[in-house]
């Protein structure tokens, strides 16, 4: 039983997938894939899963990568650290994987996703992508600098204008998921499905894109880019629209994509633009990494003892400078949105909702239709105040396990 154990594990080993994993780091990076997750590592441990995948026992294979490492490490060591971090990636009932939403649901499986990545990843033609969004963002900019009353929203609203205001935010945001999964496709790997979760107060539609670990960095950042990619083809025709026809709602939609471009493409928060600002930089696991630089100076500062070198350390120079850069920023961001936004907003909802809510009754109570603002504004306090309160809800629940 004990060899069958061996045994089991030694060929296990051999479906570990191992790859130079793209990143700034002045030394070579390696990617572990296993069990569907993903792992970072260093040349050591690639030199010793290569060991492990190539002989027929875990104590040949341990002899002879301490014979490789000339006995700069012993065998206990070896074989204390792959009971500890290898042989549980290969345990029959795998950790879940690290989750990145409070609450994530999926809507539409990677097969049913299939066919329209396949049909359309042919979009992804280096030339085509970048005259598209280069002609898209000229026409844009245009936009905003010649429109007069801008914000300015003349029409009535009724039940058929939020209602279909809301479906295009669906329908686009869908679509912005499905052009991450094109993108995938276009690079030979795959995707996973798509759905719904919410990433601290905000409803997000997701697409499951682990694999691109696989893919270099400019590859990696194409998918990034993919999803306002796709949306680019709605404000293409929506600008379109507009000049042609000056519609206040057209405008709207314009508007509003816009608004959703600027979310997504922040560096701050883990939506495309995070992403993007850790390939840019070659910096996997970015936030992560950020906390680990400013409590390295932080000890450093205190004459405590700094630990283990931080990755920042780690990068070549332009990346360095760029890590360092965003290591302060995004810290002194979060610090503000969370010690300022949140708690303006809960004053604001506090001091104007009930006026607005009884603006929006004096109106229905005599039978005139509210203005489209009014309705705005109550429906985004109501939704906002539920997604604040499910994230203090679900953080809570979290705290309390840990505790």
């Amino acid at each position: 039983m004990i060899y069958l154990i061996i045994y089991n594990y030694m060929e296990n080993y051999k479906q570990i997938h191992l790859q130079k994993l793209s990143t700034a780091a002045a030394a070579d990076r390696y990617l572990l894939a296993c069990n569907g997750r993903y792992y970072e590592t260093g040349a050591g441990v690639a030199e010793l899963l290569a060991c492990l995948q190539t002989h027929a026992t875990e104590a040949e294979a341990v002899a002879a990568y301490v014979e490789q490492k000339q006995g700069r490490v012993s065998a206990a060591q070896v074989e204390a650290f792959i009971g500890e971090r290898l042989q549980p990636m290969l345990a029959e009932e795998a950790q879940p994987k690290k989750r990145t939403f409070l609450y994530e649901r999926e809507l539409f499986s990677a097969k049913m996703v299939d066919g329209f990545s396949d049909r359309f990843r042919f979009l992804f033609n280096g030339a085509w992508m970048a005259l598209l969004m280069t002609c898209v963002v000229a026409v844009d900019v245009w936009f905003f600098c010649t429109t007069d009353d801008l914000l300015v929203f003349n029409n009535a609203a009724n039940a058929y204008t939020v209602v279909g205001l809301l479906a295009f935010m669906v329908v686009s945001s869908l679509f912005h998921e499905l052009g991450h999964a094109a993108a995938c496709k276009r690079f030979g790997i795959r995707h996973g499905g798509i759905g719904f979760g919410l990433y601290l107060n905000f409803p997000v539609l997701y697409t499951d894109v682990t694999e691109v670990w696989k893919l270099s960095r400019k590859q990696r950042c194409v998918v990034n880019l993919a999803g306002v990619y796709f949306q680019m083809y709605f404000l293409a025709v929506l600008l379109a629209l507009f000049y042609a026809t000056g519609n206040d709602i057209v405008r709207y939609l314009i508007l509003t994509l816009n608004l959703g471009f600027v979310m997504t493409l922040n560096p701050f928060f883990k939506f495309d633009g995070y992403w993007l600002a850790s390939d840019i930089l070659g910096v996997p696991n970015l936030r992560a990494r950020s906390k680990e630089v400013i409590a390295y100076f932080i000890r450093k500062w205190r004459g405590k003892p700094s630990g283990a070198k931080p990755y920042l350390l780690q990068v070549k120079r332009a990346s360095r400078y760029g890590l360092l850069v965003y290591s302060v920023v995004v810290n002194v961001f979060m610090a503000y949105y969370f010690c300022y936004i949140l708690p303006k907003f809960l004053v604001s909802f506090v001091q104007s909702f009930p006026e607005e809510v009884s603006q929006l009754v004096m109106y229905l109570s005599n039978g005139i239709t509210p203005s489209f603002a009014l309705l705005r504004n109550i429906g985004m306090q109501l939704v906002l105040l539920a997604l604040v309160g499910m994230m203090v809800y679900k953080l809570a629940i979290k705290l309390k396990i840990k505790n």
